[in-house]
């Protein structure tokens, strides 16, 4: 009897003890858990459950100096840190960033460098280890080995975008960055084309990308890159930089070069891809446009706009460079819906130039007219625009304006 007695007791101690240590392992487990989440986000909170989690110690250390709780000026509190953060993790890239820092705060280049330079070589993944490496290699002029680093950041983490898209624009109106940007443009990292669409949008300088873009021998082929001509394009001719539109144009693949050259309507003259070097129609409050086949067939085009009455201004517009010389030019035009007092206006002028128009005609609206002028194109004007308004009178309802053919034609005047 006590023999089982005692065998009971014993059976239930052992319960007791697997059932305690379960529960410490458990604990455990879930200490090390919240570890694990909190010791990049709240270092703190994660030294609460263990003191000497080496992420925890190297982050809040981070977050000590950044605050000014800890001064990286004879850096024996940092150095502490960062060994008891390598003692429990020996391959710790931030350990050794946060040891950089140190020494750049206390003026030791060389100990910065080589610190940085272990950081990277253990995990090319930190960011903060790339930015001052960046920075580190534009203060030595370095710019492939910049270029460098700005490819790992911009390939390892997408919040680093932010911060060197718009400092990466800027630099590419540096020539010599540009040069080197181009290996970049022939084998594209997965960053490249969020990038040129950055570039492209954001940049003071798009003669920039469009040199850029002559150097590499174009964007890159592909979807993704399939639209950045058009938006280079519109860039260019809103900073004015006319003459590199239309040498930008020239250089696109696929481009029908004869476009920029004519203001005749074709199906290749208004394509959209190429626009404003091709016929741009507006699409703006109070005209809607339509670019339609012409009933003359073989290519050719119509671009038809309905129009709000009351509507005042563009159609249709489009970049040419005719050479020096004197040219007549007929816009076959048709209307329907029309007031008394609308009118179609035509005008040329020296892109950019501030100049008298080099033709202008205005026509009263009929059910079929033509607007006819006679020109010059003088030596110091190589990029032309043209561009077809409307002036119609307010009231209700709407009219249709149709420019259905364009003859120019050199060195022949015309009469009305």
């Amino acid at each position: 009897m006590a023999e089982a007695r005692s065998l009971r007791v014993g059976s239930r101690t052992r319960t007791l003890l697997i059932a305690l240590s379960t529960a410490l392992v458990a604990a455990a487990a879930f200490a090390n858990s919240l570890v694990n989440i909190n010791h990049a986000r709240l270092p703190d909170f994660a030294l609460a459950f263990d003191g000497d989690d080496p992420v925890a110690l190297v982050n809040k250390a981070q977050s000590d100096l950044a605050s000014g709780a800890l001064s990286a000026e004879g850096s024996d509190a940092v150095l502490s840190i960062v060994r008891r953060s390598v003692a429990q993790l020996p391959l710790n890239a931030p350990a050794f960033r946060l040891l950089g820092l140190s020494s750049a705060a206390n003026a030791d280049l060389p100990g910065v460098r080589a610190q940085m330079a272990i950081s990277e070589r253990m995990e090319r993944r930190d960011p903060a280890a790339q930015l001052w490496l960046i920075e580190d290699a534009v203060q030595r002029n370095d710019v492939a080995g910049a270029l460098r680093h700005y490819d790992l950041a911009l390939r390892n983490d997408e919040s680093t975008r932010a911060v060197l898209y718009p400092v990466l624009t800027d630099a590419m109106e540096n020539a010599a960055i540009r040069a080197r940007f181009v290996p970049y443009m022939s084998a594209p990292p997965p960053w490249l084309e969020s990038f040129l669409r950055f570039a492209v949008s954001q940049t003071q300088q798009p003669v920039a990308i469009a040199d850029l873009a002559k150097r590499a021998g174009g964007f890159p082929d592909g979807a993704p890159y399939t639209s950045l001509d058009r938006e280079l394009l519109t860039q260019l001719v809103a900073f004015e930089d006319f003459e590199a539109a239309i040498a930008h144009f020239k250089r696109i693949k696929d481009a029908d070069l004869s476009a920029a050259t004519t203001l005749a309507l074709t199906d290749k003259t208004t394509d959209e891809a190429y626009m404003p070097i091709t016929w741009q129609a507006f699409s703006i409050d109070g005209i809607e446009p339509f670019v339609l086949s012409s009933p003359e067939g073989a290519g050719a085009v119509e671009i038809e706009a309905e129009l709000e009455a009351g509507y005042t201004g563009p159609v249709a517009r489009k970049l040419v460079a005719l050479k020096p010389g004197s040219y007549t030019v007929t816009a076959a035009m048709r209307a329907e819906d029309f007031g008394g007092l609308d009118r179609a206006v035509w005008s040329i002028t020296c892109a950019g130039g501030s100049g008298a128009p080099l033709a202008n005609d205005a026509v009263d609206l009929a059910d079929e007219f033509d607007l006819r002028s006679s020109f010059t194109v003088p030596a110091d004007c190589p990029v032309q625009l043209a561009l077809v308004s409307a002036e119609t009178t307010l009231r209700t309802g709407y009219l249709k304006l149709v420019l259905a053919e364009i003859d120019l034609k050199r060195g022949q005047p015309t009469t009305r």
